[in-house]
Order: structure tokens, then sequence, then C-alpha cells
């Protein structure tokens, strides 16, 4: 310990820094929740796309099915 430094301007420098420290969280905590923001909205982006996909799909399905029982008509 350096004896130059009384108590009180100990406390004073460990409080500035218990501060800096929580503003630096609580920058950091604020920075995070917009990215899980961001984060959230393009996963229900990419779940929107890929059930568009997927109906997209199914409706491919139904007609290759009815090209599919064409072809046998015409082939008996």
């Amino acid at each position: 310990m350096n004896s130059d430094i009384t108590p009180m301007e100990r406390l004073a420098a460990l409080t500035t820094q218990l501060v800096d420290k929580h503003v630096a969280t609580a920058n950091e905590l604020k920075e995070l929740k917009e990215e899980l923001s961001a984060l959230r909205e393009t996963l229900k982006n990419k779940d929107d796309e890929i059930a568009k996909m997927g109906d997209e799909l199914l409706e491919k399905d139904i007609e290759i099915e009815e090209i599919v029982s064409k072809l046998e008509s015409l082939l008996g």
C-alpha cells in the first residue's frame, strides 16, 4: 500500500473504477441485446423463407404428380 494515498482517495479511485466498469458493462449489455434482436429478426426471416420454400415444394410435388398421372394415362 502506498502511504501517500489516503483511504478516502483510495475509496474515490475504487468508486470511479467501479462506475467505469458498470458503464462499460451496461454498454456491452446494450450491444448484446441489439445483436440478439437482430439475430432474432434474421431467424424469423429465415423461418418465413423456409416455410415459403416448403409451400413451393409441395406445389411442385403436386405438379409432378399431375405430369406423372398424365404420362401413365398416355402409356396406358
